[in-house]
């Protein structure tokens, strides 16, 4: 018989948009479900043949173009929430702090409620959605409202 202590902790986390000043990117709040060990979610660019954010896939993807295709990662590991920039060219930003020089990879930093997450830079002069950085408020371990 297995013991109750060998299942894996599952963590929801709800990313919401930071709204910040007059103009953000917008999107949908989304949920996600991270259980410590399983592949992480990869947060990139949308590209127009992919599957818009499918909940069997493990992406998370923005239509802007300041985002890499594959711009960072997120995953759970021994109960705590984790993000790293995977080579990103824009940029990944943890409280306003980029991770990571461009195209280089990131350490894992860990993701604590309330963080702000951004994801690229917003392209000067670009007022349409495709030209603006992506910026996450990351609620972790909220009741359901």
């Amino acid at each position: 018989s297995s013991s109750s202590a060998s299942v894996p902790l599952t963590h929801r986390i709800c990313l919401v948009p930071h709204i910040e000043f007059n103009y953000t990117f917008y999107f949908e709040p989304m949920f996600c479900d991270l259980t410590d060990g399983d592949t992480p979610i990869r947060i990139g660019r949308f590209l127009d043949h992919s599957i818009p954010n499918a909940k069997s896939t493990n992406k998370i993807t923005f239509k802007t173009r300041v985002l890499s295709r594959i711009h960072a990662e997120i995953w759970s590991d021994n109960g705590k929430i984790y993000i790293k920039d995977t080579k990103s060219s824009s940029g990944t930003f943890l409280n306003h702090i980029r991770l990571s020089p461009a195209g280089s990879e990131s350490t894992s930093y860990q993701l604590k409620d309330g963080d702000i997450v951004q994801l690229g830079i917003d392209y000067q002069g670009g007022q349409e959605d495709i030209y603006k950085s992506v910026k996450i408020r990351v609620e972790i371990g909220r009741s359901l409202q």
